[in-house]
């Protein structure tokens, strides 16, 4: 005759594994209601805890989770290196895993940390993934990255300081038609960087170009509003920053002559371009660092980890230097402009 595993009355009690191995222990992170669930699948299927695998179980695995969108995106493989360095040197282990942008596959990841025992999890959360993501917090310590959802503990960047000062030199500068390549509307990061740059371009003409974070984005975006005859653009990520240079290139538009250029984020390939380009700096060290150290904070502690949000800062160069002269370019992309 089979034995009956956890897995046996996590399925009857239609809740995770790691659900009913909690409410068995008595955990507090679990409600009364699943716990009586748990509790009385557990008795009609006659389940004896094993001992050993229990202490095994409850054992701290030293180890921590973190889901990204992409390591090929340079912010999310700083942001990365920094938790891993901070965790590290806290005797902790990272375990990286990577969401393409997409849901599903963030879920499984996600459930796969779970599977793994981690300690704690750090992730770039997703729409869609709201159900899975509370259900980890309330079973483990669970901090967000770049991105805030559903009012989960976050560790952001507050892009208004940065952009607020960008647009201000550009004023400051003479310029008054300021483009901007914006990023997706799904994400609290896309929203609250559009938001800034709309609040703070109220009394001058504006041109948004909405697209993705995306090199791709940044290309198309830079051509189309190129057209629209904007003296400046503001790049609303580091991916678009790299592909709205490219399109300056191959336009033939001198940054920092022709047409003046914020970027975002200080990524050191822009500190060495022959016009120095001036960034919306995040400091991604910051960011990293403060998720693993909150996270491990709250593993340790036995609490709820608090978020924070970080003030963003501007970096002027030579980009932004030059008085504005209209730029020209015959070269178009399709692309959405307003």
């Amino acid at each position: 005759m089979f034995s009956i595993t956890l897995k046996d009355v996590a399925a009857r009690a239609e809740v995770s594994v790691s659900t009913a191995s909690r409410a068995l222990a008595g955990s507090s992170l679990i409600t009364p209601e699943t716990s009586k669930k748990v509790i009385q699948a557990a008795r009609e299927l006659g389940y004896r805890p094993n001992v050993q695998a229990r202490a095994l179980r409850n054992a701290k695995s030293n180890a921590i989770g973190l889901v990204v969108p992409s390591l090929d995106n340079p912010f999310f493989a700083h942001i990365a290196a920094a938790i891993e360095t901070a965790a590290n040197a806290q005797g902790i282990a990272t375990i990286i895993s990577s969401s393409a942008e997409d849901p599903q596959r963030l879920i499984a990841s996600l459930e796969t940390l779970e599977q793994r025992q981690m300690d704690g999890i750090i992730a770039v959360p997703l729409h869609g993934c709201e159900t899975t993501l509370h259900r980890i917090a309330k079973e483990r310590p669970l901090i967000l990255v770049d991105r805030e959802l559903d009012n989960l503990p976050a560790v952001v960047s507050d892009p208004l300081p940065g952009i607020a000062a960008a647009v201000a030199q550009l004023r400051e500068k003479g310029h008054r038609h300021i483009g901007y390549l914006s990023g997706p509307q799904e994400t609290s990061t896309g929203r609250a960087r559009q938001e800034a740059f709309i609040q703070q371009t109220s009394n001058l003409k504006v041109s948004v170009y909405q697209g993705g974070f995306e090199y791709q984005n940044g290309y198309e975006g830079m051509l189309n509003l190129l057209t629209k005859g904007v003296t400046a653009i503001i790049a609303g990520d580091s991916m678009m920053t790299s592909g709205a240079l490219a399109a300056c290139h191959e336009a033939g538009v001198k940054v920092g002559e022709q047409l003046a250029l914020v970027g975002f984020d200080d990524n050191v390939f822009l500190r060495i371009q022959p016009t120095p380009v001036s960034v919306i700096d995040q400091d991604v060290q910051t960011l990293g660092s403060q998720a693993a150290l909150r996270l491990i904070k709250a593993i340790n502690t036995k609490t709820t980890p608090i978020g924070l949000r970080h003030p963003t800062r501007y970096l002027a160069r030579s980009s932004t230097d030059f008085p504005p002269t209209t730029p020209t370019s015959q070269a178009t992309q399709p692309g959405q402009a307003n």
